[in-house]
């Protein structure tokens, strides 16, 4: 006979107890430990998608360019799980790069200093060429570290939004393209236009764009959804760029 030591499936505690049974005559457990989050658990699931290492599979499936329909093949899961799975991560996602604020704050000031930052809108389309979806999004001119994001169209209200998002940053000069939208709503001063000093964010245009299969101009792996499209790009910029991985 061999014994096999059962640890709870989430916190990886050995200190378990038998919990009974489900109705088709499976064992459940409880953890004992009280930091745990998850009380129950089941060894062995009939349904993968119970599995809770298949949420982590699906993420990082998610940040690696892989589709919904290839995921759900993959993990042999239903399409509509993986968006379930993929839509509930919404409210944990983060638009502001929150590390870098706690990174670099001074505990008596509630403004982070980054002097010079690059600002630019990629643009990528949902279900056809004619419906466009624009990230806005912000990096630290002499780090390259992405500071903050929205999503809308070409439209100038979003680069308000944008510079709502930024309001915690202590920013002096602004690196753009010649859009007439940064000149509108910030002033000459601040402002300074020309390719030159952009050259870092176009090259993080690229690896979100090896990244993440929909943002890919000629290819099939496009999104037909827009909600689904802004969860997917945030979550890779949450992996990739602000080091947010929460389901880990």
């Amino acid at each position: 006979m061999v014994m096999i030591t059962v640890k709870c499936r989430y916190c990886g505690s050995d200190n378990i107890t038998k919990g009974g049974k489900t109705k088709k005559g499976k064992q459940r457990y409880i953890c004992n430990n009280k930091e745990c989050k998850h009380r129950t658990f089941i060894y062995e699931y009939d349904y993968k998608a119970y599995d809770p290492y298949i949420r982590d599979r699906v993420f990082f499936a998610a940040v690696n360019g892989n589709g919904i329909l290839s995921t759900a093949r993959t993990l042999g899961i239903a399409k509509n799980t993986v968006s379930s799975i993929l839509r509930g991560t919404e409210e944990k996602l983060w638009f502001v790069n929150v590390g870098y604020l706690e990174k670099n704050k001074d505990t008596e000031i509630d403004i982070v200093r980054a002097d010079e930052v690059e600002m630019d809108e990629m643009w990528s389309y949902v279900g056809n060429k004619k419906q466009e979806c624009w990230l806005w999004w912000a990096i630290d001119h002499n780090t390259g570290e992405p500071l903050a994001f929205c999503f809308g169209t070409r439209e100038h209200k979003y680069l308000d939004e944008l510079l709502e998002l930024l309001k915690p940053f202590s920013i002096k000069t602004v690196y753009a393209d010649g859009n007439y939208a940064y000149k509108s709503r910030i002033s000459d001063s601040e402002v300074v236009v020309g390719k030159r000093n952009t050259q870092t964010i176009e090259r993080l245009h690229l690896s979100l764009r090896t990244w993440c299969s929909r943002l890919v101009r000629k290819g099939i792996r496009f999104s037909k959804d827009l909600h689904m499209h802004k969860i997917v790009l945030a979550l890779v910029i949450n992996f990739w760029f602000f080091n947010n991985v929460f389901w880990l």
